[in-house]
């Protein structure tokens, strides 16, 4: 599905939508690679003040479970919209409501003959909001890593293939927000027609920053 996502970049985004201060996340994110996202506060940690509905962390784009025996856990990525609830990797972050919002401004992911790449965007210019689930694992030594993976739906366009559940704007909040019971019902598939789809002859290279 997703071979590179364009982090929003313009500070405003994180402060208009989520009254967050943010700095700036690195420019472009590939699976393993750290990425910013945003959740509700965590409950176990002093940091965020006592009003604040969100706050933004930083951890691998990779889900690590909390049964794994390393960081270098493979291959969670992505969890599936309609099965992570029921999922060994996904499901205690589901059940907590480990719910995240990756803002990007753009992804890349290989075309219908999968020979060139296309950049999916807003037509609007608005950042995509992704949904994800988030999850921190404690390491051998102490040390609490940070991890999310990206939500995906059956392609409607595409049989065979996923794509990345884009969150619409007025439910960004009880994405976070709402009981798990509720939850699934913010994965719908998004209106085609508010994406731009331009093809592009590779994604973007690593060394970018």
């Amino acid at each position: 599905m997703t071979i590179v996502y364009e982090s929003a970049r313009d500070t405003h985004h994180y402060q208009e939508r989520f009254q967050l201060p943010c700095v700036a996340p690195a420019p472009f994110v590939r699976p393993g690679e750290r990425g910013l996202f945003v959740r509700r506060p965590r409950g176990d940690r002093g940091g965020a003040s006592p009003d604040s509905r969100y706050e933004a962390a930083l951890g691998r784009w990779g889900l690590i479970p909390l049964f794994a025996g390393s960081q270098d856990y493979p291959a969670t990525f992505e969890a599936r919209g309609e099965s992570a609830s029921r999922e060994r990797d996904f499901l205690q972050p589901w059940k907590r409501g480990h719910r995240c919002i990756v803002l990007a401004d753009a992804l890349y992911r290989r075309g219908e003959n999968d020979q060139r790449m296309v950049r999916v965007t807003r037509a609007d210019g608005e950042p995509l909001a992704l949904a994800g689930l988030w999850n921190g694992w404690r390491a051998p030594d102490g040390q609490c890593v940070e991890s999310f993976a990206l939500l995906t739906l059956p392609s409607e366009e595409q049989p065979g293939e996923r794509r990345a559940v884009f969150l619409r704007e007025g439910w960004l909040d009880d994405w976070l927000h709402c009981p798990v019971e509720e939850a699934a019902a913010c994965l719908r598939p998004y209106d085609l027609g508010k994406l731009l789809r331009t093809p592009v002859d590779e994604a973007p290279p690593r060394e970018v920053a």
